[in-house]
């Protein structure tokens, strides 16, 4: 999440400075207005990186961090001592250096859920907003077993998926590469026993159409133009997705690709929904639930 610098001032006039971290201006606001301060200047700015922030920890390790910190609190064991037992116990060096920053942080006095926004590649946003309304609504236990059991549950939905498409990713790329050595290099040995047939005119026009595709292979004006020219525009395209603009189109056609398109909407549809619905149980407000899956819908 950014940080925001503020310039308030408070109800006897006295000017206060300070930073806040927080998902809009628009929610600084409101923090400040609950703080009794009337703001002046708000303003953007880099936010510190935590060391380790850009270090990513696998979603099922995640799982069982979440649900073993729940198990932890709910049988009254104190916070940092959690987050120390949690740290000295696990053998991943990514996750243990990413609790002892979050334990520093807790120690120095962040709540749980900011000092996990820290490292968005380890804490998606969802979690840490759930983490935060449970520790504000004082369910912060069963706000936890609700992440880990739909972090479960998405990393579950994920191995199926990458499984299923293991097979026909394999035999497409497979077929490719045999058709095309085929194409460039078996295929011109056999022209000339179809010529005789071509002279006559009783070729058939499937065997011309593989010819030329087979001669055309070969022609140096594809191998160092066409070529070429077809990978610096899907490079351009790559650069091209990556900006919103890009994306949204991207999202759009992929979801009116016939037989395939209906699924890929039905995803993210179903995805929305069961990730707002838990937000809300969890007691994060309805707009900023929808701000939250807004962004992570995956379309």
């Amino acid at each position: 999440m950014p940080d925001y610098a503020y310039t308030a001032r408070d109800s006897a006039g006295q000017k206060v400075s300070g930073t806040l971290s927080a998902a809009t201006e628009r929610e600084v606001l409101g923090i400040l207005s609950g703080r009794s301060l009337f703001p002046v200047e708000v303003k953007a700015t880099k936010a510190s990186a935590a060391p380790g922030a850009n270090l990513r920890v696998r979603g099922q390790v995640m799982a069982i961090v979440y649900s073993q910190l729940a198990a932890l609190l709910r049988g009254g064991v104190p916070m940092l001592k959690s987050l120390s037992v949690l740290r000295e116990q696990t053998s991943n060096k990514n996750l243990k250096a990413i609790l002892d920053e979050v334990y520093h942080r807790v120690e120095d006095g962040s709540t749980l859920g900011d000092a996990m926004a820290r490292f968005p590649r380890a804490f998606n946003e969802m979690a840490v907003n759930m983490v935060r309304a449970g520790g504000e609504g004082g369910f912060l236990e069963d706000a936890l077993d609700r992440v880990a059991s739909f972090t479960e549950q998405q990393e579950d939905l994920k191995g199926r998926t990458i499984s299923a498409m293991v097979y026909p990713l394999l035999l497409g790329t497979a077929g490719t590469i045999v058709v095309t050595v085929l194409v460039v290099f078996f295929v011109p040995k056999f022209a000339v026993m179809f010529e005789r047939l071509r002279e006559r005119g009783e070729l058939p026009w499937a065997t011309e159409l593989l010819l030329w595709i087979s001669e055309s292979a070969r022609s140096p004006v594809v191998v160092f133009l066409v070529v070429p020219s077809i990978i610096v525009l899907g490079f351009f395209l790559y650069l091209r997705f990556q900006t919103p603009e890009g994306r949204r189109t991207a999202d759009y056609v992929r979801i009116k690709i016939p037989m395939a398109g209906p699924i890929f909407l039905s995803f993210a549809v179903a995805r929305f929904c069961r990730v707002l619905g838990t937000l809300l149980h969890n007691g994060v407000p309805i707009l900023k639930a929808i701000e939250i899956r807004r962004e992570a819908s995956g379309n």
